[in-house]
């Protein structure tokens, strides 16, 4: 069992290990969210190195790495279960909630498929199951919502700003 949690940028930076598709999906979310990226890798996808926000660092992960800030976020995406096992361990001995991407037993967070209009989210999740079938299902959600949900959420934030001046529970 799970929640779905929403976390904001100022928790502070990114660290994902990898540098191929798995990590580009993650690290676009990342951005997009407006989350400050560190991505360690031998080899990065040049789609990774062109996001604002990314830092890219060209080389093997080392164990100091887990301590070279205070990560919000820790993410596993190499093709190596070991380096990402290895991730895992240092990650959760340092509290630091960790996605290990080839083994969700080991890691203490998940990304639901996740659709973004502006300042609206909706993730959703299949608890591992199936994310093909999360992602199909995030698509669905996203067809009924429809576009331009974004300037509705922006016209709700304004109300909300203005009934708080009246009403401070608002």
């Amino acid at each position: 069992m799970s929640i779905l949690v929403e976390l904001l940028p100022g928790a502070g930076p990114v660290l994902v290990v990898g540098g191929g598709t798995v990590a580009r999906r993650k690290v676009q979310n990342l951005v997009e969210g407006g989350f400050s990226v560190v991505v360690i890798s031998p080899a990065i996808d040049d789609a990774i190195a062109a996001l604002d926000g990314v830092t890219c660092i060209r080389r093997p992960f080392v164990h100091v790495d887990i301590d070279a800030r205070p990560w919000a976020l820790v993410l596993a995406c190499t093709g190596d279960r070991g380096v990402n096992r290895t991730i895992g361990e240092l990650a959760r001995a340092r509290h630091i909630p960790v996605l290990v991407a080839d083994a969700r037993a080991e890691s203490t967070v998940a990304f639901p498929a996740l659709h973004r209009d502006g300042d609206l989210l909706v993730g959703v999740s299949t608890s591992g199951a199936d994310p093909a079938l999360a992602a199909r299902l995030r698509d669905s959600v996203a067809e009924a919502l429809g576009p331009g949900r974004a300037a509705e959420v922006a016209a709700a934030r304004a109300a909300r700003a203005a009934r708080r001046t009246t009403e401070p529970d608002a």
